[in-house]
């Protein structure tokens, strides 16, 4: 079995003992596939906030130390990077992040600052902050895709889920 397939079954598998354990069911969702009802439900003023204000700040500042020599703010809000992760959870942002970069010496900052990074990368993209710093725990970040807030305020299909 390929690697990549075998790491995708156990990372699903993961997904789905937590989901038992903790007494709830996850489900997928295709990139650009209609919300659940749940989710319309809550509307944009209720959008799961997964990281806070200061861990963005924090973000922003490795992202100015660190990521800002080589990328620019446009290429993690630009129509190509949306392509690309809107409809992924956020471990696939956070780990392809934490093993690719820095460029020329990937993995080597603290995984709290990848993990800001990724909350800096949501708030330009418009999602909301809250009480609760974005883990770096694999299940978590798992149960989370990635969707854009619409401009209206109202809900659509763009949005953070969990």
């Amino acid at each position: 079995m390929h690697r990549t397939t075998i790491y995708q079954t156990v990372l699903l598998a993961a997904v789905v003992a937590a989901s038992v354990a903790a007494g709830t069911r996850s489900t997928a969702q295709a990139p650009g596939a209609p919300m659940s009802p749940w989710a319309l439900q809550r509307g944009q003023d209720s959008l799961p906030k997964v990281y806070t204000d200061s861990q963005a700040t924090a973000g922003q500042a490795v992202w100015t130390k660190t990521c800002s020599e080589c990328h620019e703010t446009s290429d993690v809000t630009g129509s190509d990077f949306r392509t690309k992760w809107v409809g992924q959870n956020l471990f696939a942002l956070y780990e392809t992040i934490r093993t690719t970069m820095p460029d020329g010496d990937p993995g080597t900052l603290p995984v709290d600052d990848y993990a800001a990074t990724v909350a800096y990368i949501l708030k330009l993209n418009g999602l909301p902050s809250g009480e609760a710093r974005l883990t770096t725990d694999s299940v978590s970040l798992s149960a989370i895709t990635f969707r854009l807030p619409t401009s209206g305020g109202a809900p659509a299909s763009d949005t953070l889920v969990r």
